[in-house]
């Protein structure tokens, strides 16, 4: 009995790899093909203001297996990485993560004043269903004290919190576009 219990054994092991490396097949990569196109506003449907942020009337969205790129009224791209990597460029900070069949896009973009840090955090999630593009949008703002090096400010920050906003109106909203043709 001992003879075939390593023989089994001996096959097993030689077998593991094989059964692993099937289980770690590399699939192919997800585009988010229904975010694609060209989106215009639509707006009877949205609601809710955030003061001082710009709704784009045009959204152009155009996806590949490694980045998010949105085109906002003609500018110039913003581009999220795909695999969730940071990006940073002229002072903001994005990010995209997929939630459930949604995108959540952040951008975060820090002012310092008066020896504190203030981070504004507006985050968007995408979401289409048929020919419409819905954008829910909250700005959160997180305040940190910097750090004092030899008596002075730095540009560094402490750990923060999210402020209260001064009016809980002026947080959220909700835009609206309709799939352009």
């Amino acid at each position: 009995m001992k003879p075939r219990v390593s023989v089994n054994l001996a096959l097993a092991i030689a077998f593991v790899p094989v059964v692993l490396f099937a289980q770690a097949e590399v699939r192919p990569a997800r585009e988010f093909t229904t975010f694609r196109g060209t989106w215009r506003i639509d707006e009877s449907i949205g609601r809710g203001h955030i003061s001082g942020l710009p709704i784009a009337r045009t959204v152009v969205i155009s996806t590949s297996p490694e980045e998010l790129r949105l085109t906002k009224d003609g500018g110039d791209p913003e581009i999220y990485r795909l695999d969730g990597a940071e990006t940073a460029a002229d002072g903001t900070t994005r990010s995209v993560l997929p939630v459930a069949d949604s995108l959540a896009v952040t951008t975060r973009r820090t002012r310092r004043d008066r020896g504190y840090s203030f981070t504004n955090v507006i985050t968007d999630l995408y979401t289409v269903s048929g020919d419409f593009l819905k954008i829910e949008r909250q700005l959160s703002v997180v305040v940190a004290p910097l750090k004092l090096r030899d008596g002075q400010v730095t540009d560094q920050s402490g750990a923060g919190h999210l402020a209260e906003l001064e009016d809980p109106n002026n947080n959220r909203q909700t835009i609206v576009y309709r799939r352009g043709h």
